[in-house]
């Protein structure tokens, strides 16, 4: 009989943490894995979960405090029942309580929580309230060795329940030369993102490279915000917002920048620039978080400090100038991103957890 996995995501949206989840599913189901997912809010990756091996139904969330909290468990322990779900997954603070207490309930053999990031967006409240929950669980996955310290150095978490699976890249199609000096950068506007360094960089980088263009994918609640900023930095005809791309069409705007950047101030281990290393493109990035393990400073792109827009500009107009160099950074990115970071790689990395014989002893 193969393994069922059940795995609990909060939305189908087109973010990171959702897409490596679609990502994981499909893998296990090439492995034979018999694969459920239950999802609270839908999403354009609905779509990608009709496949063989892999079925998915919506669970309404009501509230997360009484009543409501009361009936999604009820909900959520029956699935897992009428499943004989061997294994829950969840993917991070919103699926973990639900899916963790739901899987004790159920007496599932193994769980397995996920931290994908820093959480610099939960209250402290919530992030005791995960500490506590993630103590259900027999592991906690995450994508960066850099959270992995944080969550036994500054967390309590036990370090042999807590396991870094590296996020994996999709390649999407054929890579396209670089015709224009396109710098872009894939990512929600959002605070931690730090778009606003990324565009007092533009400003500079202008002064060095006068064709460059400037490329912003993604939605979010700082766009009005930086909209501002870029006409007060004389940038508006030079940046472009796209909003929200769907997955083909990020590959497709990928495949015209000539540097791939992300500005952030935190982060796990970023799919976006996993995606510009698999188009063979070369990144310039902060040096946070998880993406100094990805990012080989001066072979596959290049790191600097968070906020520093003169180092960010300096490093963008250093690649723009030299296209050997970009050419040569972005063939060895790309080598990296396909044999360190493919689904299959991850997939086994995960299927190992699930199939560790004394998943019982453990708790993270």
């Amino acid at each position: 009989m193969s393994l069922r996995v059940v795995h609990v995501v909060d939305s189908l949206q087109l973010g990171g943490t959702e897409t490596q989840s679609v990502a994981l599913v499909h893998s296990l189901a090439a492995r034979g894995v018999s694969n459920h997912v239950v999802y609270f809010q839908p999403g354009p990756l609905l779509a990608r979960l009709e496949a063989p091996g892999v079925t998915a139904e919506r669970l309404h969330v009501d509230s997360f405090l009484g009543r409501g909290f009361v009936g999604l468990m009820r909900r959520l322990v029956r699935v897992l029942r009428e499943r004989q779900a061997d294994v829950v997954q969840s993917y991070g603070f919103y699926t973990n309580l639900p899916a963790l207490l739901a899987g004790r309930i159920a007496g599932v053999r193994v769980l397995v929580a996920s931290r994908r990031g820093f959480a610099t967006d939960l209250r402290p409240a919530q992030h005791r309230v995960d500490r506590l929950v993630r103590r259900l669980a027999h592991y906690t996955v995450v994508n960066a060795h850099a959270i992995r310290a944080r969550l036994i150095e500054d967390e309590g978490a036990r370090a042999d329940t807590v396991v870094v699976i590296p996020n994996c890249v999709v390649e999407r199609g054929p890579i396209v030369p670089v015709h224009d000096a396109i710098v872009g950068m894939v990512a929600n506007l959002r605070p931690p993102k730090d778009h606003a360094t990324f565009l007092r960089a533009a400003a500079r980088v202008v002064e060095i490279v006068p064709t460059a263009e400037f490329h912003l994918v993604g939605e979010g609640p700082e766009e009005p915000a930086l909209r501002e900023l870029a006409d007060a930095l004389g940038l508006t005809s030079r940046v472009r917002f796209l909003g929200a791309l769907e997955p083909d069409a990020v590959w497709a705007e990928i495949n015209r920048f000539a540097v791939a950047v992300l500005s952030s101030s935190s982060e796990g281990m970023p799919n976006a620039l996993l995606e510009a290393m698999a188009a063979a493109r070369p990144v310039v990035a902060t040096a946070v978080g998880g993406v100094p393990e990805l990012v080989r400073d001066g072979v596959t792109g290049c790191l600097v400090a968070s906020g520093d827009d003169a180092a960010l500009a300096a490093a963008i107009g250093r690649i723009l100038k030299d296209p050997a160099l970009a050419a040569a950074m972005g063939q060895a990115g790309r080598r990296l991103a396909l044999a360190a970071h493919s689904p299959t790689r991850m997939a086994d990395d995960f299927l190992r957890l699930y199939r560790q014989p004394d998943a019982d002893g453990a708790r993270a």
